[in-house]
């Protein structure tokens, strides 16, 4: 088949994106609506889980890192980049559902998946859920109630007259000796959006937010997206870190301080950042032009292998001081494994060793076995190619 001519070709890709914002309804009358949505994973710097995304927000992700990306409506989208931009450049709406999303970034050329997740099926009934919520009366937060929540007033450290103030009005409030809390207030009614601070002695110690829960969502993982972006952090912080464990299969991301795709001079300093979207624990090895292998880290390093998620760490940096020189001209490469335990124990003892210097030619030909073998499973890998001049 003869291949179109660029011009056509680029007129075939408009025309297809344009049916497909027309098929979504993403080009009916009235301004497009922001899709809010919260960080769920990261291996990009600068992003971290609970980030709330609003549609104008621009996003920046160099290449090769990802951002997985939870909707309103409990759908989750991973970008990867390189992407430059953001998510109203294709004018999301309140009807465009993520797969569309997906394919609209894909016809732009960035790399783009739905992430399904064993939590995102099957409604949720918040009223069904009833508990109670203890507030801190001296720290500042914002809560999410559902319909048939309770709400508690934990009973401050210090002594002292307390109430609550909302707007021109105070409520005096009153802890019984030997009370670890008190019930809300009935006279004081909770509703969306509401602000109190929490006052003694003419000083407002805390200012405490409430937000109010739909009856029900489509998906656990819509609940949670509510309560984050709602700002409840306290309360939904824990929930979202377990979605993410569940839903997103961890990954490491790794650049260069040339980039990339980094030319080095030989003997010059090469600086690496490594970051992954969950916690875990780092093993890195560069292998030499000349056929060398040498431990990078966590040989040397303060702390041990520890490897806090959407945390980049720089090698070397204060977790690895050493300098981590290119080697003779030819190509390199560093390798990069991420588990999610302590596994040094289990592994030989020259990968760990700052002053073993070049790694046995039989271990450095079965890296990725030895690490493999530790779990019976392969583990989540990254890999940068390096040009020595």
């Amino acid at each position: 088949m003869t291949p179109l001519p660029p011009l056509a070709a680029g007129l075939l890709r408009r025309l297809a994106l344009l049916a497909l914002l027309l098929g979504s309804g993403l080009l009916g009358s009235g301004p497009a609506r922001a899709a809010d949505a919260v960080l769920l994973a990261s291996t990009a710097p600068g992003y971290a889980p609970g980030m709330a995304i609003a549609a104008s927000d621009p996003l920046m992700l160099p290449e090769g890192a990802s951002v997985t990306l939870l909707f309103r409506s409990g759908q989750m989208l991973r970008l990867r980049g390189p992407f430059e931009g953001t998510l109203e450049r294709l004018q999301p709406s309140a009807k465009t559902s993520v797969p569309a999303l997906a394919q609209m970034f894909r016809l732009q050329g960035v790399d783009a998946s739905v992430i399904g997740g064993t939590r995102t099926a099957g409604s949720i009934d918040v009223a069904g859920l009833a508990q109670d919520v203890a507030v801190e009366p001296l720290r500042s937060a914002t809560y999410c109630l559902g319909p048939a929540d309770a709400v508690w007033i934990r009973h401050p450290a210090a002594g002292g007259a307390y109430g609550l103030r909302r707007r021109a009005g105070t409520r005096a409030i009153t802890f019984p000796a030997g009370a670890e809390r008190i019930e809300w207030p009935a006279d004081v009614p909770i509703e969306d959006g509401d602000r109190f601070e929490l006052v003694a002695d003419g000083q407002v110690h805390a200012t405490l937010g409430f937000h109010l829960l739909e009856a029900s969502y489509p998906s656990a993982a819509a609940w949670v997206a509510a309560g984050i972006l709602a700002g409840c952090h306290e309360q939904f912080d824990p929930e979202l870190r377990r979605l993410g464990q569940e839903s997103v299969p961890p990954e490491l991301w790794l650049t260069s301080s040339h980039g990339r795709t980094p030319v080095y001079r030989a003997g010059e300093p090469i600086g690496l950042t490594v970051q992954a979207d969950a916690d875990g624990y780092l093993y890195c090895v560069v292998q030499r032009s000349d056929g060398n292998a040498v431990p990078l880290f966590p040989a040397g390093a303060v702390d041990g292998p520890r490897l806090r998620n959407a945390v980049p760490i720089a090698i070397p940096g204060e977790r690895r001081r050493g300098a981590v020189l290119a080697g003779p001209p030819g190509t390199a490469q560093v390798a990069c494994w991420l588990a999610d335990r302590d596994i040094s124990p289990e592994l030989p003892h020259a990968l760990l060793d700052p002053g073993a210097g070049r790694l046995p030619e039989r271990l450095a030909a079965e890296l990725d076995s030895v690490f493999a073998g530790v779990d019976g499973r392969a583990l989540p890998k990254a890999v940068l190619t390096i040009r020595v001049e």
